[in-house]
Order: structure tokens, then C-alpha cells, then sequence
């Protein structure tokens, strides 16, 4: 089941984490007209010793250090898993890294995006027992809530979820009707 998470969201195994950290720190931060990112203007290759070619370059509009640090990757990351939870628009998500991380680049946005979606399957997959007891523990206020209120099939129906997600509901309550 896992792996097929992982193939249906494009997500990135925890053994990359790493990998996918530098991938997002050597993104383009501009892109051009038609939205493809920016990369440096070829240059004469200069020569620093002890680095390969290309390694200290910057990118031809940028006055700051092209490469965030793994912190603040991590903060841009934790920031859009919460609008992601908040289940805001693409377009408000994209507005706002423009405007907090200076990211004009939809390709990049969309490598922490697939990061940050991937982390937070992660954590539900990792996490499972814990987050059907908070389920369970919420809908169990629900249902003694609708009882106090003699909304008994609301509250009956809150109980039935509850057997759902704890497992102890396999079969279909009504029988498949005859056609």
C-alpha cells in the first residue's frame, strides 16, 4: 500500500530525504517568460580552487546566497504543510512564496510541494494508530454531545464511524437489495 502512495502522489522515499533537501536548494529561484526555470547565462568557466565547474556561480539577477539553508528549507516545508492542511488554493500558496521567499519559480515551488505532500503522508502512514485514536476520541464527544441533545441518529451514526475506523465494522449494515 505504501508503495503505491508513493506512485500515485510522486512522493520521495525517506532514504532520499537528504537527496530531496539539496534538489530544492539548488532550484532555480526565477523562471523565464514561458515559466521554465532560469538557469545561469553560460559563462567562461572559472576555475576556484578545488571546485568543479559551475559550483559558486550565481544566477545573473540574484544579489543573496542562492542556496537557502537546510533550516530554512525545512521552515518553507513545515509553513506548506500547514497551508496544504488548511487546504488553501495553489494560487494563494503560490502568492505567498513569492512574497515570503522571494520564489517567482513554479517548478521549484512544485519540488516542495511534492516534498511537503510526501512528508505528510509520511506522517499519517507512520502515525496511524495515533491518529485513529484522535479520530475515535473527537467523534466519541460528537456522538455523547447529539445523545445530550436527543439527536439520537446522529449520535448512532457517529458510533457507526467509530466501529468503522476502529475495525470492528466489516460487513455492510443493510443487506444489498434485490433488483
Amino acid at each position: 500500500m505504501r508503495a503505491a502512495l508513493q506512485l500515485a502522489l510522486g512522493e520521495i522515499e525517506a532514504s532520499y530525504r537528504d537527496a530531496a533537501i539539496e534538489a530544492l536548494r539548488d532550484s532555480a529561484p526565477q523562471e523565464d517568460d514561458d515559466g521554465n526555470p532560469a538557469w545561469p547565462a553560460p559563462q567562461k568557466p572559472r576555475r576556484k580552487r578545488g571546485l568543479p565547474d559551475g559550483v559558486g556561480q550565481r544566477f545573473p539577477n540574484q544579489s543573496q546566497s542562492p542556496r537557502p539553508t537546510r533550516a530554512e528549507i525545512e521552515q518553507r516545508l513545515a509553513q506548506l504543510q500547514l497551508w496544504l492542511a488548511q487546504r488553501q488554493p495553489t494560487l494563494f500558496i503560490r502568492d505567498q512564496a513569492a512574497l515570503l521567499w522571494g520564489m517567482s519559480s513554479y517548478c521549484t515551488l512544485k519540488k516542495y510541494l511534492r516534498v511537503a505532500r510526501s512528508r505528510m503522508v509520511e506522517e499519517l502512514v507512520d502515525d496511524r494508530l495515533m491518529h485513529q485514536a484522535e479520530q475515535i476520541y473527537a467523534l466519541m464527544d460528537v456522538a455523547r454531545r447529539a445523545a445530550d441533545a436527543e439527536q439520537f441518529s446522529a449520535a448512532v451514526g457517529a458510533h457507526r464511524v467509530i466501529c468503522e475506523i476502529a475495525g470492528m465494522l466489516r460487513a455492510p449494515i443493510k443487506p444489498p437489495s434485490a433488483a
